[in-house]
């Protein structure tokens, strides 16, 4: 409770997040929707801030082709939606070639893709959690990274 005896307390905190948590701002009926807006709403309040690799606008972008060609948005509304995330204060991080070798070996011994590992990659570069609610990712990466399934956030 906080101070007023009013809910959870909750600190303002730093998280990374992907892909799978994005789209959720943009494409209507996806599961855990209701999380992934209480997120959003907390980083327009200021009360939380999240970053991502560069990468995201092109996996978002990808994302929403896709979507597209299985005709849940239209052209526009998904060429609207990718200009309205420059509201949505995602910091966006470079990597090096050095840090593209540290992402490589993250995703080797994960097995997973390179894409993915650059997340787990800036989540422990900015000492920050990972959200996600891409399932296989988040059962790959439990114990090992700090992450947390989008369903868990509250």
């Amino acid at each position: 409770m906080d101070s007023r005896g009013q809910g959870e307390i909750r600190s303002t905190g730093l998280y990374i997040v992907d892909t799978s948590v994005v789209l959720k701002w943009i494409l209507s009926g996806e599961p855990n929707e209701q999380n992934a807006a209480a997120l959003r709403d907390d980083v327009l309040a200021g009360n939380d801030e999240i970053a991502a690799p560069s990468l995201l606008i092109h996996e978002v972008g990808n994302s929403l082709w896709k979507a597209i060609k299985r005709k849940r948005i239209t052209p526009s509304e998904a060429c609207k939606a990718l200009e309205n995330m420059n509201d949505a204060q995602v910091i966006l991080h470079e990597f090096s070639w050095t840090d593209a070798s540290i992402i490589l070996t993250i995703a080797s011994q994960m097995d997973m893709t390179s894409y993915d590992a650059s997340y787990l990659f800036l989540s422990e570069k900015m000492n920050a959690r990972l959200i996600t609610a891409d399932d296989k990712m988040y059962q790959k990466a439990k114990g090992k990274f700090k992450v947390i399934h989008l369903k868990d956030y509250l």
